[in-house]
């Protein structure tokens, strides 16, 4: 009888043991994930802003180009990244060997996009976890001052992005991108082109 009591208490012991060691184990890899969620959070922060605004800014120009700008080291990348950013809120293109970016016409309609809904997104997440703590009483849905800090950041680059983000109407091009011009500008020169041809005719005429 009492080897028996003997080895029911050397379980107990044995199986407290056991979740105290899986729950130090949970405390300490819940508490690594912490840090390095405080590292990253300042360069997520500081970031999200800008890669919002210039890969919206860019998108359709980016489509419009082809296989002229996937295609292209990524020192030719970056120029007809700044022509776009520079053209687009400017009207002023830095590198005239590569695509000339018109000014935007600042469509609103374009700020509903894909960066401004995953903005308002985390800024709807964390409004919500903040409620849902509250009322439960714990921090079961954690972070939210952080997401929501990143959201605002994703809305207003996204937001500012698609406002300046005018879709060019060139044809897609396989090649260079100094001969690619907004279709505007060479539906101005066709126009002419014609408008000379029939002024030409009724001359001869």
């Amino acid at each position: 009888m009492a080897q028996r009591m003997k080895r029911r208490s050397v379980r107990r012991r044995n199986s407290t043991t056991r979740r105290s060691r899986i729950s130090r184990r949970a405390r300490k890899s819940a508490k690594s994930g912490f840090s390095i969620g405080k590292k990253i959070f300042p360069i997520a922060k500081n970031i999200a802003a800008p890669v919002a605004f210039i890969e919206q800014i860019s998108a359709k120009h980016r489509q419009t180009l082809g296989t002229a700008y996937t295609q292209a080291p990524i020192g030719q990348k970056l120029k007809i990244l700044t022509n776009i950013v520079t053209g687009s809120t400017t009207g002023m293109n830095f590198f005239k060997d590569e695509f000339q970016a018109p000014l935007s016409q600042l469509k609103i309609s374009n700020i509903f996009n894909k960066w401004t809904t995953a903005g308002a997104a985390m800024i709807g997440y964390s409004i919500i976890a903040k409620q849902a703590n509250k009322a439960l009483g714990s921090n079961i849905l954690p972070a939210q001052s952080p997401i929501k800090s990143i959201g605002k950041q994703i809305l207003i680059g996204g937001g500012i992005g698609g406002l300046l983000d005018d879709k060019p109407t060139t044809s897609t091009a396989s090649q260079g991108t100094a001969n690619i011009m907004p279709q505007s500008a060479m539906q101005s020169m066709y126009t002419s082109g014609f408008q000379g041809n029939d002024s030409t005719l009724s001359g001869l005429n």
